[in-house]
Formats: structure tokens, sequence, C-alpha cells
């Protein structure tokens, strides 16, 4: 897995960027425009960032981990083609102007996935039988598409590219792609929120905390704003049950600072 951002300058000057939209509202100087966009930020008031976009490039994630990047959205804008069904839509917004498109994943279509590569779940790479098992079954699932494909060819079905976009199909949720998705300040803090924390799906935590880790390479004020929902509340909004317990339920918050009142 790797993942860069790919318009870094513009994320360079995100909070310039965000003032000199938002300057509007007190009819400031758009001189001040990097301290308003900071200000923003800090209180929370993220309207004027929502033109805003940073954008990322992520290679060999699993098309699972890419399908479940589509929930917890905030910021995100589509448009609307109702005659394609929803992942098909995916694939064929291929324009990242800001003001509209936010993801382009690559496609099961049209791309003849050769020995393709795939992502192993931890605890099935620490059985030894579980792994071979999976590895085996990865191997048949590659060797069975490429005989659809050249049979549907060979029997004069279709021509090679029909043939691929139909022997595709079988390709499991573990196929590795490349997906480009970009996000605005709001919509990746929010998405942060939700994917740093402890109960996220392990390749969903991974991708969240590579982005981070881009970010901080950039922008690492901003980068400082990225952390899990119970950080940002300073209380665990999970239950009991599925807490990790690094910080305390609503109720025992309130119950501390009830004592310390």
């Amino acid at each position: 897995m790797k993942i860069e951002i790919i318009n870094k300058e513009e994320l360079i000057d995100l909070y310039k960027n965000h003032g000199l939209f938002a300057c509007t509202c007190y009819d400031t100087d758009d001189k001040y425009a990097d301290k308003v966009g900071k200000s923003c930020n800090e209180s929370q008031h993220m309207s004027g960032s929502r033109c805003e976009y940073i954008k990322f490039r992520l290679y060999d994630i699993d098309r699972g981990s890419s399908e479940q990047l589509m929930r917890h959205e905030i910021g995100v804008s589509y448009d609307e083609i109702d005659k394609y069904a929803y992942n098909d839509r995916i694939e064929i917004l291929v324009d990242l102007n800001p003001s509209s498109i936010v993801k382009n994943m690559q496609s099961f279509r049209y791309v003849d996935k050769n020995e393709f590569t795939y992502s192993i779940p931890t605890n099935i790479i620490k059985s030894t039988k579980a792994l071979e098992r999976y590895e085996n079954l990865m191997d048949s699932i590659d060797r069975t598409r490429k005989e659809i494909r050249d049979i549907l060819v060979d029997e004069g079905i279709c021509d090679y590219k029909q043939a691929v976009e139909d022997a595709n199909f079988v390709l499991p949720r573990a196929t590795n792609l490349t997906l480009t998705i970009g996000f605005t300040p709001e919509a990746l803090m929010h998405f942060m929120h939700k994917r740093l924390c402890t109960r996220s799906q392990e390749f969903i935590r991974k991708i969240a905390v590579q982005m981070k880790a881009e970010v901080n390479s950039v922008l690492p004020e901003y980068a400082s704003q990225l952390v899990p929902h119970c950080q940002h509340l300073l209380w665990c909004p999970e239950s009991k049950r599925k807490t990790c317990k690094a910080y305390p339920s609503k109720d025992e918050l309130i119950k501390i600072l009830d004592q310390i009142k």
C-alpha cells in the first residue's frame, strides 16, 4: 500500500485559501487571509473551506476497503447519473474538478487484472494453514479468470475487451487497485474521526494512518486535527462493550466534571 497527496501545493496554502473565501463574512482585508483561515479552522467554522480539496492517490488497496471508503462522507458530491449502478457510476466519474468529483477508482470493467495482487488480513497470515488455502484460492481465481476470458475470445462470443470485462466478475474483494479520492478539510477530519478509531477495519485504519502521515509531511498544523473521535470529543462515543477505554464514556466524563464542580 502506498498513499500520496497529488495537490501538495494547494494543501500548503490550505489556511490562506480558506481565509480568502471566508474573509467576505466580516469584510476582512485579504491580507489577513491566512490568519482568518486558521481561526475558522480552529473554531470549526468550516463553510469557507468547502471549496478546497485534499486529493490523495492510493496504490495497492483492496477493492473491499475502497468500497468502505464510500461511507462516513461529509463534503462529498457526485454527478447524478441515475441510469448507472452505484459502482459503475463511481468508475465513470473521471474528472477531478473539485467542485463536483471526488473519486476515481481503477475499473474492473476495463483493466485486465492478469496475476492480480491482493491483500491478506493479518489473522490469516498468522495461520499457516489458513494462509495456504487463501493463496491457493487466489491463484485458482486468477487462473480460472484467464481461462474464461480466453474461451470467450476463442469461441468468437465476444472480442478481447468484452471478454476481460465479463471475466473480471470473478475478481474478489481482496483484489488490489488504485484509487484517487479528494476530501474537503472538514470531510477529512470527519473521516479520521471514524477511521483512526481502534474499531475501524484493519485496512481502512492503515489507509487513515498513512493519509495522516502524508498530510503531516506537508502541513503538520492541520494534521494535528486529524484524530480519532474520542480524542476530538474527549469522551468515547462507542458502547461499553466496544470501547478501547482510551477515553471515558460520556456518562463517565459527566461524573468527572460534576466532581470537579
